[in-house]
Order: C-alpha cells, then sequence, then structure tokens
C-alpha cells in the first residue's frame, strides 16, 4: 500500500477537525509534555487500565516526561474494560483527592469514556446517573464551563478521542448507558500509531471493525443538519483506509504505515460519529456487553440493518456513495454495496451473522429488542425510522431473519 499517498490525506483532515486538537504520529509523551509546559501545568493525574500492553511502552515515557517537568502526577490503574457506574464513582473519589489541574486517559475506549464521565462527575457535582442523556451537565449546571480530559489513544476503534460520548454500564438495568456531553470532548488528542503495535491480532480486529461500522453509520445518517460538511469525506477516507490497512496489519502487525492509516481512521470515525451519530447497530450492541466485545457486536449488528434500512430512498442513495470502497470493483446497487460490505468483514475474520459469534444464543434477540424501545429518541432518528409501539417487533424480525 502507499504510505505516502494515505498519509497525505487524512493528515490534512484530522488537522482540520474544529472540536479536539489531534496530534498525530510518533512522539505522542514528548508532545503531551509540550503541551503541559504551554500551559504552565502544576499537577496531573492520568487513568489508564494497566501497565501491560501499549501501557507499559507508555507509561515510563509519560513519566519520563513528567519528572523531568517536575510536575505533580499521579498515575490511576485499573480501569476496566467495561466501566459500570462504580467505577466511575471511584475515580470521581480519587479526583476529589487529588484535585488535580489536568487529567489524561491513557488507553482504549472504555478508560476515555470513564475518565471523560468522572471528570465531568466531579466538576459538576452530579452523580454519574445523573448524567446519562443529552447534555444534562449543561442543563442541570447552567452557565457552568467544564474542564475537557486529554486523550492518549492505545488502541484504534472507538474514536472515544474525538467524540461527545462516553459508555457507562448500569448494573441495575443490565444494559450500557450513554453520556452525550458536548464538553466532554477532549481538548487534545495524541495519537501515536506505536501505541497500537502490542495489540493482539483479535484486539486490532475488533477495535477496527468497530470503526468502520461508526464510519458507516454515520455517512447513512442524514437526519444531522448541523453535521459538519466535511463529515461524509471523513467517513469515506475511514473506510478505504480501514479496507486497505486492516488486511495488512492482521498478517503484519509490526507494519506501522498500516497501522497508522487504522489509528488514523479510527480517530475519522470519531470526528464522524461526532457529527452524524450512531443508530441501530450500535444501539442493539449496548445490551450484548459482557457477552462478546463491542467491535463484533456492531459488526454483525450492521448489516441486517443497513439491509433494513435500504427500504428507504435516501439511505439507498447515502449507500451508493460507497461505491468501490469495500471492493476493487463499483457496485452498481446497494445492495450490492451491503454484500461487499459484509464480505469484507468475513474476510478479515469478522462474524458473517450473529450465529456465528461465539457467546450469542437466539435468547439475546428477545432482550436487544426489548432493550431499544427504551431509547425512543435513538429509534426516531435512525436513517429509516420507527415508532417505539412497533420498533420490539420489527427488530426482533430483523434480527431473526438474520440469524
Amino acid at each position: 500500500m502507499d504510505g505516502t499517498e494515505c498519509e497525505l490525506k487524512y493528515e490534512a483532515m484530522l488537522e482540520r477537525y474544529p472540536d479536539t486538537e489531534i496530534i498525530f504520529g510518533s512522539g505522542a509523551a514528548e508532545q503531551f509534555g509540550e503541551l503541559l509546559n504551554a500551559e504552565k501545568a502544576s499537577s496531573v493525574l492520568v487513568f489508564t487500565g494497566s501497565s501491560r500492553g501499549a501501557a507499559a511502552k507508555a507509561m515510563p515515557e509519560l513519566q519520563d516526561t513528567m519528572s523531568y517537568m517536575n510536575l505533580d502526577f499521579r498515575f490511576s490503574m485499573g480501569i476496566p474494560a467495561e466501566p459500570a457506574v462504580a467505577d466511575v464513582r471511584g475515580m470521581v473519589k480519587i479526583l476529589e483527592e487529588e484535585k488535580p489541574q489536568f487529567v489524561a486517559a491513557l488507553g482504549g475506549g472504555s478508560v476515555m469514556d470513564a475518565a471523560k464521565a468522572a471528570f465531568l462527575s466531579w466538576q459538576s457535582g452530579l452523580d454519574v446517573t445523573e448524567l446519562f442523556g443529552v447534555n444534562q451537565a449543561a442543563l442541570k449546571c447552567p452557565g457552568k464551563t467544564f474542564r475537557r480530559v486529554i486523550c492518549l489513544p492505545t488502541t484504534a476503534g472507538t474514536g472515544s478521542e474525538a467524540t461527545p460520548y462516553a459508555n457507562i454500564v448500569d448494573p441495575e438495568a443490565n444494559v450500557k448507558k450513554l453520556i452525550m456531553e458536548e464538553q466532554i470532548i477532549p481538548s487534545h488528542a495524541f495519537v501515536d500509531p506505536e501505541y497500537t503495535v502490542s495489540m493482539p491480532k483479535h484486539l486490532t480486529l475488533v477495535t477496527a471493525l468497530d470503526a468502520m461500522v461508526h464510519s458507516v453509520e454515520s455517512m447513512l445518517n442524514r437526519n444531522a443538519p448541523a453535521a459538519h460538511p466535511d463529515s461524509l469525506e471523513w467517513g469515506k477516507e475511514a473506510i478505504r483506509l480501514i479496507v486497505r490497512a486492516l488486511p495488512v496489519v492482521l498478517k503484519s502487525p509490526g507494519n506501522i504505515v498500516a497501522r497508522g492509516c487504522v489509528s488514523a481512521a479510527a480517530t475519522l470515525g470519531g470526528m464522524c460519529i461526532r457529527n452524524r451519530p450512531t443508530s441501530l447497530p450500535h444501539l442493539c450492541s449496548f445490551s450484548l456487553y459482557g457477552k462478546i466485545p463491542h467491535g463484533l457486536a456492531v459488526a454483525a449488528l450492521l448489516i441486517p440493518f443497513w439491509r433494513y434500512y435500504l427500504g428507504d430512498k435516501a439511505v439507498r442513495e447515502s449507500t451508493m456513495e460507497m461505491a468501490g470502497l469495500f471492493s476493487r470493483t463499483m457496485e452498481k446497487t446497494p445492495e450490492e454495496i451491503v454484500d461487499s460490505c459484509a464480505k469484507f468483514l468475513v474476510a478479515c475474520g469478522g462474524p458473517g451473522k450473529l450465529s456465528d459469534v461465539e457467546g450469542l444464543d437466539r435468547s439475546v434477540i428477545a432482550k436487544i429488542a426489548a432493550d431499544a424501545v427504551l431509547n425512543p429518541m435513538k429509534l426516531q432518528s435512525c436513517p429509516r425510522p420507527m415508532t417505539p409501539d412497533r420498533a420490539e417487533a420489527l427488530i426482533t424480525g430483523i434480527l431473526e431473519k438474520a440469524w
């Protein structure tokens, strides 16, 4: 693959994103230090998952940087893969003890989401459960401006480093819930593809699938009148990068050019869904938390819901804009494009259908359909809207057919 060509295109896109300052490339720790120095930082709290994997490389680099600057810093480790309400409350206690000037998140989407939720909860004085929904902190704390986290992603998938979203598990409801708050979009993202080299093959796959589904769903979403005018091009570029680079990375994990393309695609995907949010595949995936990896869930759900969406003329037109992205030939119909996407997913090792996913049985369909009805706003905003009174039956029928 021609790394130079794709690099020039995506780097220009990342630089023009208005909501987060994205610093892309090697040397994240040094550039993070430069930012702290420019801001005259005195204290930093870094949330992370563990000291293994990518963090094993990143933590010593960050520690050296902050020690050199004589900063008061602390690493807070142990953020789990599926952070729940109790985890966020524990992080808020640490924030209250430390009272840091800056908060950073080093890790994958779970760490970044949890840090965003905790930092907002601490500053607003609201429990994390009071933040579920859309702009709840802004509504309940009118006129207050909140500081935002700094992100150093170590995976390439969620795009959380560029979004206003935080997904947190609510054990009482047995489902993930979403915080959507404009003021939790990270202020800075230091995206270093070298941090992703140590990701195991399966994690590389499932996170990249998440990024691809973000990009596809964003391109299908035409119900976002305030979307950035370049957001469709971001989606196309993200898909193009993943289709070209993911097979290379899966065969040659150390290929840093291909890793760079996948990392860029993940951030572009986050930029996309900040402007054109996801719909049914992501909404329904929340019911599968703890059963299968998120990336597998959304990949398995994308194709059946996309085929349902094709009953809408505008979705058919949106789909045709993706002609030639998933295969070497230019498809002539929307159905052919969906088929090409499905073939790409399977070729990479993704699921062909729901029943292909280990750990799922047919009983999950009823839970998915029932949970979806609890989010009527998302149902109404999907590319082919569903009314809450019909949603459970429609979703059940779609997934039963796709099983």
